[in-house]
């Protein structure tokens, strides 16, 4: 028999909503059998739209509705407007557009205004995510997520109104325009949600995840580039330490290991094997042994301000899947599972984050944390420079991101295939 999913992520506090907010603010988060009297108008911001994009996992779903194992859901949003930054060679964004009736705009500021203005949505989806952009010496892409979204806020401040923004994967490339984003996000009070599809998507075996329990050492799986992917394999492995006892307090130090380094780094007791072996043990289609591979393997290691430990494995070759395992201190059992997702061209461990991005812009309230973003996007930023800097240990003094995770909604329920 299928296993129903009840807790499908952890939902954190959201910000208050901003100056003459036409959402409801009373709080409440519309469930999915339940239209909203007032269908949100979005507009979608994109770099690009092509074929097996993240357009395609985000803006089509916002369009045409959500497809789950068991069941399908419609849209609750009206997709009011799109700006495409860049016309890829497999592009369906023009098409996709067309066939619903959504006009394209040339600009951030015509399609928040819809040609008009003023401000004229009631919610921002930023999609700064592929298309063809700069390399730095870091090896990082620099998409323009900070440069876009200077442009909404712009929009904003001229309206005299904010509406709810929803940032596709990590805040910026650059930790110091991160920072400058969040302090404006808490300025002017906007309702924001950032990170990617995995603290949405389902896992199995279905686990528990702990609820405010006293942690061993947390170990996280991942795979790709160690800043592209590395952001995914982080946040993973931040979505299960969040909910230790205490909730988040932020972090003391980070260190990059590469290549053999990781494993001898194992060996030697930095992080335990016991509990990477239990991760490991549940990845769907492994090549070989973890350890057959150096090229390419990648880790973060971290410690938090409160004694947690997280180090996040990226065995490239071995993998290319998403996981986790953990052990509550005093107990022998580990618990271990890793991400199921979908291939295109549904897609569907999307369809649980759209949904929850609906209910923020209908409820005007996050559905998730934003801390937990800002603070894997800081993570990942020092252990990219820990990496340029040979792998030293790197003690930021600006991690002291605390929040709290909250109960999922009841009515956020998902059937495992």
């Amino acid at each position: 028999m299928p296993t129903t999913r009840r807790e499908l992520l952890a939902i954190g506090a959201g910000a208050t909503l901003g100056m003459n907010m036409n959402l409801p603010t009373d709080g409440t988060i519309s469930g999915v059998t339940r239209p909203p009297k007032h269908r949100p108008r979005l507009a979608v911001l994109l770099t690009q739209y092509a074929a097996g994009s993240h357009g395609v996992c985000y803006c089509t779903k916002l369009l045409e509705g959500k497809q789950f194992d068991d069941h399908y859901e419609a849209p609750l949003c009206d997709v009011a407007s799109i700006h495409l930054m860049e016309i890829a060679k497999n592009d369906v964004g023009v098409d996709t557009a067309k066939r619903h009736n959504v006009k394209m705009y040339p600009s951030i500021a015509t399609a928040l205004c819809c040609g008009g203005d003023t401000l004229a949505v009631d919610g921002v989806a930023i999609i700064g995510e592929h298309g063809n952009y700069p390399v730095n010496e870091k090896e990082q892409m620099l998409y323009p997520r900070r440069e876009m979204f200077d442009q909404v806020v712009n929009v904003f401040r001229q309206s005299g109104r904010v509406v709810p923004i929803f940032n596709d994967k990590h805040l910026s490339w650059n930790w110091e325009w991160a920072k400058y984003m969040w302090r404006t996000i808490q300025e002017m009070k906007i309702p924001y949600m950032a990170g990617s599809s995995l603290p949405f998507a389902k896992y199995a075996p279905f686990v528990p995840l702990p609820r405010g329990q006293k942690l061993d050492h947390v170990i996280a799986i991942g795979y790709g580039g160690f800043e592209s992917y590395g952001f995914h394999s982080i946040e993973t492995g931040q979505f299960v330490v969040e909910k230790r006892e205490g909730g988040e307090k932020g972090v003391k130090w980070i260190q990059f290991y590469s290549g053999k380094a990781v494993w001898e780094a194992m060996n030697a007791g930095v992080f335990p094997k016991d509990i990477a072996e239990a991760a490991f043990s549940k990845t769907w289609k492994p090549n070989g042994k973890p350890y057959d591979f150096t090229h390419e393997v990648f880790a973060y290691d971290i410690e938090y301000l409160d004694g947690q430990r997280l180090t996040v494995l990226m065995p490239n070759g071995y993998c290319q899947e998403f996981g986790f395992a953990y052990r509550v201190q005093g107990e022998s059992e580990i618990v271990a599972s890793s991400y199921r997702l979908d291939d295109l061209p549904r897609l569907r461990h999307f369809s649980a984050t759209t949904r929850a991005l609906e209910e923020m812009y209908i409820s005007g309230k996050p559905t998730a944390p934003s801390s937990r973003c800002v603070l894997t996007t800081g993570i990942l930023a020092y252990g990219i420079e820990s990496k340029v800097r040979g792998g030293v240990k790197i003690y930021p003094k600006d991690l002291k991101i605390a929040y709290q995770p909250l109960a999922t909604p009841e009515h956020w329920k998902e059937v495992l295939s």
